[in-house]
């Protein structure tokens, strides 16, 4: 029930390692409506006459191709490492590492982007302090049986840690707090990313 390197053939050990077993969950219509806002704005680079106008143009160019560069570098360096020290997530630009003791909890949790993605559940992990990491490739589509390799890894890592898996009120009022942050900058920045394409429609 592991990933790609398998554990040995103990069901029950603790070396894991999560990577890409399928393609990207990643709908192709968003990826297909992505290529056609990115030709459409470097469109408007190469023939756009008013110079004083491309500011916004070349912002929005940086900011399709940094996704399209991020997606890759997921791509190539995405993975979910456990062992007995902890667990390290490799991400597109940085990699997390969080040791036993300092892991609250490892949750599931529904996708936020399951419109746009193809899993619909991924995998959390938790510090003390309500921060959470999400560990790549760790999610219902890359794994069949995701629910049940998460049970049999949060019962192999409770003996790691020491103690079982247990709720604590003060760390998840910390989390809740930071959940709702996550939704008040989210929605900041989905106003932000609205006015800017405003402006690039109205003022091309």
């Amino acid at each position: 029930m592991s990933g790609d390197n398998g554990d040995n053939g103990d069901a029950r050990g603790i070396e894991r390692e999560y990577g890409r077993r399928r393609a990207l969950s990643i709908s192709w219509w968003q990826i297909t409506v992505d290529l056609v806002v990115g030709g459409n704005i470097v469109l408007q680079v190469t023939t756009n006459p008013y110079a004083s106008r491309l500011w916004y143009v070349i912002v929005l160019v940086a900011l399709v191709l940094a996704r399209v560069v991020q997606t890759v570098l997921y791509r190539q360096r995405g993975r979910t490492i456990v062992n007995a020290q902890g667990i390290t997530a490799h991400e597109a630009l940085r990699t997390n590492t969080r040791t036993w003791q300092d892991i609250y909890d490892i949750r599931a949790e529904l996708n936020a982007n399951g419109r746009f993605e193809r899993a619909q559940w991924t995998t959390y992990v938790y510090a003390d302090d309500g921060r959470r990491t999400r560990l790549p490739y760790f999610d219902d589509w890359q794994l069949p049986d995701f629910h049940a390799e998460l049970a049999d890894l949060r019962a192999v890592s409770a003996l790691h840690r020491g103690m079982d898996w247990e709720l604590r009120p003060d760390t998840e009022d910390r989390i809740r707090r930071r959940a709702r942050d996550r939704k008040v900058w989210g929605a900041v920045f989905l106003a932000a990313f609205i006015a800017a394409l405003a402006a690039f429609v109205f003022l091309a």
